[in-house]
């Protein structure tokens, strides 16, 4: 046993941890971060591969003389001092075509006409536009331009001179590379080999993508999303499919492949638990370089080397662990392999809060950019590691480097680019899955991004300038209405934002068919027989149910506080509105409160209790962006209007789309 590693039972504890940096170093001390090696592919075959050798131009570019206009090849003394007022007549002594040699000479007073790529006759010195002449018959011509020398000429080697060096080492060759080699007469490049890589996915819990989804179950998402982030790269990538947490079949698949690839990447299976098998067999395959690494998330993951040279890494089996770690090791050291100088693709960007972190460690935070009056913001995205939606919205991963413990609000970090954040718009708050297909709708999803965090976390970044809209549906209890109110109450929102009026949404008390719990109102809540599912703190719909707890309480005697001790499950939270419903159609529930639609969708019964406003607070300063401007507009339009009307509990108002406030 290596004296860094402590055994428990079959439980392998990790190795000293290390940072990407530092788990590159040791993988480069193995000698295997190299290039593998050198192949010569004809051009057409060769997009997206790594030049390995500089291209000089064999030829001069253009490859002679030649006009860049339609006109007539003359001398410049023909035609000096010529305008309209004192044109002059040149006589036509033949033509020269694209693509064939001239047969004449030019000399004073005559002229050749000439098309577009022919090559300059001799004599010729300037090309007169053919807008500048008047043809008077097959023979003459009149002119009513002079021109300087060389003017409408493209000379031989003006563009790319030969032996000029064209496209350096180390290059990705694009459409743009392969356009020029052709033009020069390259039909061959040497570039560096792909390396093979091989993906298995590892668990069982996992399923393929199309079977019938079991209790306990999950589809597999790593398989696809790593093949297919690296097969972006260019290289040779095959997905071996999921293999089932058994140490021997895995191994035994592992040694069968190995001869055939470079690289296999698992995902999964990495932890320090009892049942983890990867790092086993990966030491029974060769050597482990890397057990940990000092970041967060994604702390376990194994690098190993088979004993015949192939580089083995095990990724974790969270979908996000496992996409952040393929884009900032596994693509690192692909790219190194395959001869790609630096495709770093970060940006600086203002952190929009304050958070505490391990000191000792490196924190990826998944954060979404938002541009507001020219600068630049990541706005972290609070998120389990498990997530796939994050996927869809995060358009980078901040890194936070190990030293640090305290990262301020306005702190300026390095964010690596998932994505282009090329989009005018950001709306953050309430949850609503009408909101996303009104989006689509509005052909607005290519322009903004939605994000979920709840009314009371998008109104917090609408204050300090960070969105550009905030949907909230914040119940007011001193006036019993929505949301104008915590606009008109709050003096910087009065003074940086609008309130844009939406749709309603019907609130019910929801549970199972036939209710088996005989609930029969609100109160029914607070029954120990009953278990409640509470909404998350900042939403909008939790600080409706904390009013109705709170008159509960008024009415009882008691406390809030009291009151909701005694609630069983008040302390179990779910963002959303589906979230509820599931959780009771589930059985883990026995009763909460979501909007209708989702209790119609996941078959609950309910008791109506109030239409509440889902409205849009607007940062001022946003209000003139295209896609801003158009999410308001469109607001009023009937074919906007008829999609929000289809939904079960849902309804319009006279005044959607109007400013109402401040």
């Amino acid at each position: 046993m290596d004296s860094n590693t402590v055994a428990v039972s079959d439980r392998k504890i990790f190795h000293k941890l290390v940072s990407i940096d530092e788990a590159l170093d040791l993988i480069a001390k193995e000698g295997i971060l190299k290039i593998i090696g050198v192949e010569e592919v004809r051009i057409d075959e060769s997009l997206g591969r790594i030049l390995a050798e500089d291209i000089y131009a064999p030829i001069d570019y253009p490859p002679f003389d030649r006009s860049e206009v339609d006109g007539y090849a003359v001398l410049v003394e023909s035609v000096k001092g010529v305008d309209d007022v004192h044109p002059v007549e040149l006589k036509v002594i033949g033509k020269v075509s694209v693509g064939e040699e001239p047969k004449y000479s030019v000399n004073i007073g005559e002229a050749i006409e000439i098309d577009t790529g022919a090559i300059i006759p001799k004599g010729a010195d300037g090309i007169v536009m053919e807008e500048y002449t008047d043809r008077i018959d097959s023979k003459r011509i009149i002119v009513y331009r002079s021109i300087y020398p060389g003017e409408n000429i493209s000379f031989a080697g003006s563009d790319i001179a030969l032996g000029e060096l064209i496209i350096s080492k180390g290059t990705k060759i694009t459409f743009i590379e392969i356009g020029v080699l052709s033009a020069l007469g390259i039909n061959k490049v040497k570039v560096f080999k792909k390396p093979k890589v091989l993906v298995i996915s590892t668990g069982n819990e996992l399923i393929e993508p199309g079977e019938e989804l079991a209790l306990g179950k999950l589809y597999d998402i790593n398989g696809y999303l790593i093949t297919s982030l690296l097969k972006t790269l260019n290289i040779d990538v095959t997905f071996y499919g999921i293999v089932k947490d058994d140490e021997e079949l895995l191994y035994k698949i592992l040694s069968e492949q190995l001869s055939s690839y470079d690289i296999i990447v698992t995902s999964g299976g990495t932890s320090a638990g009892e049942k983890d098998v990867v790092y086993r067999v990966f030491n029974r395959l060769g050597k482990i370089i890397v057990h940990g690494l000092k970041v967060k998330p994604g702390k376990p993951t194994i690098i190993a080397l088979s004993k015949n040279g192939k580089l083995l890494i095990g990724l974790p089996g969270f979908p996000l662990s496992s996409l952040t770690h393929t884009l900032l090791l596994l693509r690192r050291i692909i790219e190194k392999i395959t001869g790609i100088e630096n495709s770093s693709n970060i940006i600086k960007a203002f952190i929009t809060s304050k958070f505490r972190k391990d000191i000792g460690r490196t924190w990826f935070v998944p954060t979404v950019i938002s541009k507001i009056n020219g600068e630049i913001y990541a706005i972290p995205l609070t998120v389990s590691s498990g997530s796939i939606s994050v996927m869809m919205k995060v358009d980078g991963i901040a890194i936070i480097p190990e030293n640090v413990d305290v990262v301020d609000e306005g702190t300026i970090v390095n964010v690596y680019l998932i994505r282009e954040y090329n989009r005018e718009g950001i709306i953050m708050g309430s949850h609503d899955i009408v909101l996303s297909e009104l989006i689509h709708a509005m052909n607005l999803h290519k322009r903004v991004t939605y994000i979920s965090i709840g009314s009371y976390k998008g109104l917090e970044l609408i204050k300090k300038g960070y969105i550009d809209i905030a949907p909230i549906h914040i119940f007011d209890p001193v006036s019993s209405s929505y949301n104008i109110n915590v606009i008109k109450n709050d003096e910087v929102l009065k003074r940086e934002a609008i309130l844009v009026k939406g749709y309603g949404r019907r609130l019910v008390l929801a549970f199972r068919k036939e209710n088996p719990k005989n609930i029969k109102g609100i109160k029914d809540i607070a029954r120990d027989d009953v278990r409640f599912v509470n909404r998350n703190r900042g939403s909008g719909t939790r600080a409706y149910i904390d009013f109705l707890l709170n008159n509960i309480a008024i009415e009882n005697g008691k406390s809030f506080n009291e009151l909701i001790q005694s609630i069983n499950g008040y302390n179990y939270e779910v963002s959303t509105h589906s979230a509820v419903a599931a959780a009771i159609s589930q059985g883990r529930a026995d009763v909460g409160i979501c909007i209708e639609y989702a209790a119609i969708k996941y078959k609950l019964d309910y008791i109506p209790l109030t239409w509440e406003n889902y409205d849009f607070v607007v940062l001022r300063k946003s209000i003139e962006k295209p896609a801003v401007r158009d999410f308001i507009t469109m607001l009023k339009e009937a074919k906007i209007r008829s999609i929000i009307q289809k939904y079960n509990g849902y309804k319009i108002y006279e005044d959607t789309g109007d400013v109402i406030c401040c």
